[in-house]
This record gives C-alpha cells, structure tokens and sequence, in this order.
C-alpha cells in the first residue's frame, strides 16, 4: 500500500463514500489536490534515474516519464472498481535500450540496488491473453512517499506498444472486443520482439498498417 502521498483525509472519504452520485466529482478533487506532489516526486524520480545509469551508458539510456492521466486513473478506480491505495503507476517511468541483452543487463543492476521494491516481473509471451503485450521488465518500489513504476524495454518495443495502446485504449473498460482488433495487438507485440534494431517511426506505422489491412481483408 501507497504511504505518505496517499495519507490524505480526503482518500479515505472517498473510499468509504465510492459508491455515492458524486464518486467521479470527489475522485477529480482528489486527483488536482495529488498532482502537485505528483509533479514534484516525477521531477525527484528523472534525477533518481540518471543517476543509476553509469556514464559510458548515458547515450544509450532513453528515459521517459510521466503522471498516469486522470481518464486513466478514473478508469482504474471507479470502471475497474480498484482503490486508490491499490494503483501503483501515479507516476511512472520507462527507460529504453537498444538490445534485449542491454534491458537485462540494466534490470539486474536496478534490481540488486537497495531499493524498497514492491513487486516485479517479466511479461512472458502469452501471458497476456487479450492484447498480447510482452518483453518487458517492470519493477515497483517505494520512493519518496509513492509506489512508482518503471518499465525497462527496447527502444523498438516501446514504439510498437505505442501503436497497440491506442488499441488498449479503445476496449479497456468495454465487455465486447472486436476478435480482429485483438488479433492485430498481438501481431503488434510480436512484430515489436522482433529483430531489435531501431526502426523510424514512420516504417512503424506502415507496418501496424499493413497488419491492419492484413487482418481486415481490405
């Protein structure tokens, strides 16, 4: 469970009061009245970040980060019914790499540094029955008051996720998925994990659009 950010009054009123008619209006209170923490420990997290990478490897690190968006959030807490304590990715962070053996090579260093580490794991192919997402580290630990997350990736992997998130995006909190779109996420993904060299992202959206017109018969 999240300490410190989340100790607010205000969270726990809403946990007790969730299933009232104004649930959405108090979960947008609550999500103005975290961000300006949040912004601030995403600023402490970059500078955390950079400061594990060892400087010969600088060049090859991309860091991205960023405050999970409110509709996100929302959807989380009240489509998907999670507590507030329960979301772990607040603020999150991804640093890509352009080889798999590098992304496990920086997993392994991040992972024996003495960190408060909540969970982590590899996503396997095929264990992500729905959209297909796999090839990836995640880790969640503690940091200043907040469970954060970080992916570790390639650079080619994250791109193609990309494309895929839109897909993600478009069912995440729908009971009926169209069978061919999801056939599409998982070619994505496969497509993504394979041959990993960098690709310019305009020869990425050709193939996500090959895929798709593949997949559709047009």
């Amino acid at each position: 469970m999240n300490k410190g950010v989340l100790e607010k009054e205000e969270i726990k009123a809403f946990e007790e009061l969730r299933d009232s008619e104004k649930t959405e209006e108090l979960l947008e209170i609550i999500y103005n009245l975290l961000e300006k923490d949040l912004k601030t420990i995403k600023k402490e997290y970059r500078k955390f970040l950079g400061a594990m990478i060892k400087k010969r490897d600088k060049k090859r690190v991309i860091i991205k980060l960023s405050i999970k968006p409110f509709a996100s959030f929302k959807s989380k807490v009240i489509e998907r019914k999670k507590s507030i304590y329960e979301v772990k990715d607040l603020v999150r962070a991804t640093m890509l790499l352009c080889s798999d053996d590098e992304v496990k090579k920086l997993y392994n260093d991040i992972i024996r540094k003495k960190l408060e580490v909540i969970a982590y794991t590899y996503k396997e192919m095929g264990e992500d029955k729905k959209f297909g997402y796999y090839g990836s580290y995640h880790i969640i630990f503690f940091f200043n008051g907040l469970n954060v997350e970080l992916q570790i990736m390639t650079r080619k992997l994250w791109n193609y996720k990309d494309e895929a998130h839109k897909l993600y995006n478009k069912y995440r909190d729908k009971s009926s998925i169209d069978q061919e779109d999801l056939r599409v996420s998982k070619m994505i993904f496969y497509k993504g994990n394979q041959a990993r060299r960098d690709y310019k992202h305009s020869e990425i959206r050709r193939n996500y659009k090959v895929l798709i017109r593949y997949f559709r018969g047009s």
